[in-house]
């Protein structure tokens, strides 16, 4: 759903905005968990709710690093108009040395 607010004022498509977006929140989303389990000063409970909730910001974060990595590859490739094969690309060099570079889920330390 396109809305106001996104990819259309900045002129980045929609989809990476949205997974950077989603990607940012999960971020957050960890820090904040972290620092909640530490208030939770020796509540079991409390403390293994916390965790458990920064461990799935987390996933969500690793899940939307790998989609946004495919998302920029797909506008990279698709809208280049075959310019990566001329050796120009990204400015953040992405679709240069792809075959080298690897995401698996978790092993990444971005």
């Amino acid at each position: 759903m396109q809305t106001q607010s996104g990819g259309g004022q900045t002129g980045t498509p929609d989809t990476t905005y949205n997974l950077t977006a989603i990607l940012y929140h999960a971020l957050q989303g960890v820090e904040n968990c972290r620092t909640y389990e530490q208030d939770a000063q020796g509540d079991q409970q409390l403390g293994d709710f916390f965790r458990q909730a920064g461990e799935q910001q987390r996933q969500l974060a690793e899940q939307a690093k790998v989609l946004l990595h495919d998302c920029l590859m797909r506008e990279t490739q698709g809208g280049q108009g075959g310019s990566q094969s001329s050796g120009q690309g990204s400015a953040f060099g992405f679709g240069q040395g792809a075959q080298q570079t690897e995401i698996a889920g978790g092993s990444s330390s971005y």
